[in-house]
């Protein structure tokens, strides 16, 4: 059935992107098509705002398949004009295209492919050094994410998916407790993959670190069970103030002050007798500096205390006055140089 003008009085954003004419109109425009569109606009000015939406929409959109080769297209662009009909209006004359087909199912199949890629692309954020960043999830949960890390995860998640985030260098989550009771359904399961672990959760706070071929996770509220993406072995269930460590092909677990441990949120640095070489590549990681230091002896010393992290100067110098050595920054050179007083 053909349309008329007043057919596109009260059309939406979601009329135009079904509309297979509209489609083939912004993909591969005509004289004849322009002329009918523009018609409709001229007629209709309050459309303009939801046209150019929708152009956008469409334009955006990136269809892997085969191309038609120029004689299927020939064909195809001959069939469309071989169901045009003429109708006049106001004393103008356009087409008023009628649906083919086999256009239609090329292009409805063109379209759903590109709504499904849209709605199911990965989100994938990274932050560059000397910043964090927070983060909401598709379900609310919140996730902050620390300097020089990244978080990849879907833009949606239904019901009948598992909540997944890919996680690398560290980061802080606070995950929606979903289940209440029964048996647990997949879109309440929440799983993190970092590193060479998978840890699942139903509903806590935590804290996932990934870096130098070691990845460390810490428990400060709720319940959470580690496991290896190679798996081999039983799953290791963290209680709150529990961390789990894997390095060397080992997953270990051992009591924490997981407050202090994911401090760094709140722009807070906790030290509890750590060796200074610790620190160092925390340095490295969080502001990517290259440490280089004068007398290795200074690796070998230990610093307790809570200093602030917000302003890393004043960090340099607070670390610098209590160890009784030199932390100066090169800019240009991106280094790090501490030197014994």
């Amino acid at each position: 059935m053909k349309k008329q003008l007043s057919d596109y009085k009260a059309y939406t954003l979601a009329d135009l992107i079904n509309d297979e004419s509209f489609i083939l109109w912004v993909l591969q425009p005509d004289r004849t098509a322009e002329i009918f569109w523009q018609d409709v606009l001229d007629t209709y000015p309050i459309l303009r705002p939801t046209f150019a939406h929708a152009r956008e929409i469409v334009l955006s959109m990136h269809f892997e398949t085969d191309a038609f080769d120029i004689a299927e297209q020939k064909q195809l662009w001959q069939n469309i004009a071989a169901s045009t009909v003429l109708v006049e209006k106001t004393g103008r004359i356009f087409k008023m295209w009628y649906r083919y087909a086999a256009a239609a199912v090329v292009v409805g199949i063109l379209f759903c492919i590109g709504i499904l890629y849209s709605v199911n692309y990965k989100v994938d954020i990274e932050t560059p050094f000397g910043q964090l960043k927070d983060i909401t999830l598709p379900d609310g949960s919140i996730v902050t994410l620390n300097a020089n890390s990244r978080i990849k995860y879907d833009k949606t998640w239904s019901k009948n998916d598992i909540r997944e985030v890919w996680i690398s260098g560290e980061a802080f989550l606070k995950v929606n407790h979903l289940h209440q009771t029964g048996k647990i359904k997949n879109y309440e399961r929440f799983i993190v993959h970092t590193g060479a672990v998978n840890v699942e959760v139903l509903g806590t706070s935590f804290n996932v670190n990934d870096r130098r071929g070691r990845t460390e996770v810490a428990l400060l509220e709720g319940k959470i069970s580690l496991d290896l993406k190679t798996g081999g072995i039983k799953p290791l269930i963290l209680a709150p103030g529990d961390i789990a460590e894997y390095t060397n092909g080992k997953l270990l677990k051992k009591p924490i002050n997981v407050a202090e441990y994911a401090s760094w949120k709140d722009g807070k640095l906790y030290f509890r007798n750590v060796r200074v070489a610790k620190i160092f590549d925390y340095f490295e990681d969080i502001y990517g500096y290259k440490v280089v230091v004068d007398d290795p002896k200074i690796l070998e010393k230990r610093l307790s205390g809570n200093l602030s992290a917000r302003d890393r100067d004043v960090l340099f110098k607070a670390i610098g006055v209590t160890l009784n050595i030199s932390i100066i920054p090169k800019a240009d050179t991106n280094e790090l140089f501490v030197t014994s007083k």
